[in-house]
């Protein structure tokens, strides 16, 4: 989906100076991945404000992994 955005001249700068140092390949990246950061951000604060952590998180990702794999492969055995 395309949308459009009016920025300064600073902020056209500094995306541009992104794409010349090979960093992104274009002023589209650059903003993408600015929006991408901001919602980690607010994902983390979310986390953190109910008392979660990212190593939580990624305990019960490998707990429920593990349960899923060994369920799937017990069948297959």
């Amino acid at each position: 989906m395309n949308i459009s955005i009016e920025v300064t001249p600073g902020i056209v700068d500094y995306l541009d100076s992104k794409v010349r140092k090979g960093m992104y390949k274009s002023r589209s990246e650059v903003i993408r991945e600015a929006i991408r950061e901001m919602l980690r951000q607010e994902m983390l604060r979310e986390m953190a404000e109910k008392g979660v952590t990212p190593e939580d998180l990624m305990k019960l990702r490998k707990d429920v992994s593990h349960d899923i794999l060994e369920k799937k492969y017990k069948k297959m055995l």
